[in-house]
């Protein structure tokens, strides 16, 4: 519909012949009656084109729609269709879950069961916990030597059918992966193993070896631990049996040759103190070491045991300069009570190494020798009754959208193709 008051658009949708312009017509009426202007006015004339113009579009594009209605309905339908009867093809998959408990010692037993006897001053710098929590057994659960083993016993290269592929062992690790979850429940404090499979009862079966497979991995580090424990107590303990040896055969020669066989009260309260804080020092040693080399030196308990190393060390340095507890410098003895103390001290300090680590000792030696502690399974995998995935109507729901939306936009592509092609091909002829 040409239009004498206004220049011709640079494309001129309204010609189709479907009464496209009735509608701007009575749009341009309501704008002249709603913002009279001078007669002329560019701005106005040039607001009622574009104006004109986006109706013109909308009313052709609203056209183009409803001729094409019948084929956008069919894709529409076909493709709703086609993703109903594929959707049917997909197995059913089915979710069992399995949640375990840690041990109360969170992994940590062999330095819970040390830290009881140790004095209570000690134990409360290294604290308790043995460090790792839930990061230790899901490593052990997601590692790739566990999940080899539920690939071989459930032969799951065969199951998912991947008999074909380059790497079949590899790829149905990757399948397994994707299919099996580990999720930490802050909350409560368990552990849960999630499982999918097209089989409801290999779903479970899978989720209870995934916790059987925990619990071997589990007591085989804990005893490899003890193990290690047990013989680094041993040569401590050895060596502090030597050393009171010696210290023992030093105070009978000094006894011998001085005379003096018993010091004052204060002097052995001051021996007394000292073999102590270094008896703790000592048992505390051992512990950092052994958990050094089980946990490594960036480990946050293995900070705190050294913190509480160097804690002791200075306890003992200000009891040696008669800092702490009103006891008297060893430089303020005599020099015959002086050299007593040094082989007292020597004697106090071995008798007491030798009385805290015997403990620990045979402590260790029970505990390699006994089974390791285990996750406790707080509800055992049961087979699932429902499924889990696919979730067939979203998918249909959303396989149908994309098709009305798909076919909508050919319609409307084919439509501005038919309209601008022969004068985009004469431009191009003629340029």
């Amino acid at each position: 519909m040409a239009r004498p008051t206004r220049s011709e658009p640079a494309l001129d949708l309204g010609a189709t012949g479907d009464g496209a312009g009735a509608p701007s017509d009575l749009e341009d009426a309501d704008l002249e009656d709603a913002n009279p202007a001078p007669v002329g006015d560019p701005a106005l004339e040039d607001y009622r084109r574009a104006h004109h113009e986006t109706l013109d579009r909308l009313w052709w594009a609203a056209a183009v729609v409803y001729r094409g209605k019948w084929w956008i309905m069919a894709v529409t339908v076909l493709v709703a269709a086609a993703a109903v009867y594929l959707t049917l093809q997909i197995p059913n998959r089915y979710q069992s879950e399995t949640r375990v408990l840690l041990p109360e010692s969170g992994g940590g037993g062999l330095l819970s069961g040390a830290l009881s006897n140790l004095p209570s001053a000690a134990a409360a710098l290294i604290g308790g916990g043995g460090g790792g929590g839930f990061t230790r057994y899901m490593a052990i659960l997601d590692s790739p030597s566990t999940l080899e083993t539920v690939v071989d016993r459930f032969d799951l290269v065969r199951v998912y059918d991947l008999e074909d592929e380059e790497a079949p062992r590899s790829a149905a690790i990757a399948e397994l992966r994707d299919r099996t979850d580990f999720d930490v429940n802050l909350d409560y404090d368990y552990l849960g193993i999630y499982v999918l499979d097209e089989s409801p009862q290999r779903a479970a079966q899978v989720a209870d070896f995934f916790v059987e497979r925990l619990n071997e991995r589990n007591i085989e580090f804990q005893s490899e631990s003890a193990a290690e424990y047990r013989q680094d107590l041993g040569v401590r303990l050895e060596q502090a049996q030597s050393d009171l040896e010696a210290a023992l055969g030093d105070l009978q020669a000094l006894q011998e040759r001085s005379g003096v066989v018993e010091p004052t009260a204060q002097a052995e309260a001051l021996f007394s103190t000292l073999g102590a804080a270094t008896a703790e020092v000592t048992a505390m040693e051992v512990q950092y070491q052994s958990l050094l080399s089980q946990y490594g030196p960036e480990n946050p308990t293995v900070e705190s045991a050294r913190a509480a190393v160097n804690a002791a060390r200075s306890q003992v340095q200000g009891l040696r300069s008669g800092a702490e507890a009103g006891l008297p410098s060893l430089g303020a003895l005599p020099r015959v009570q002086r050299e007593y103390a040094g082989v007292m001290q020597r004697v106090a300090t071995q008798r007491a190494i030798v009385e805290t680590v015997t403990p620990l000792y045979e402590q260790a030696a029970l505990q390699e020798s006994r089974e390791a502690d285990a996750v406790q399974v707080l509800d055992p995998a049961s087979i699932p009754t429902k499924k889990a995935e696919p979730r067939r109507s979203l998918i249909v729901l959303g396989a149908t959208v994309s098709a009305f939306l798909v076919a909508l936009a050919m319609v409307l592509f084919v439509a501005i193709v038919r309209r601008t092609g022969p004068a985009v091909l004469h431009r191009l002829r003629t340029a």
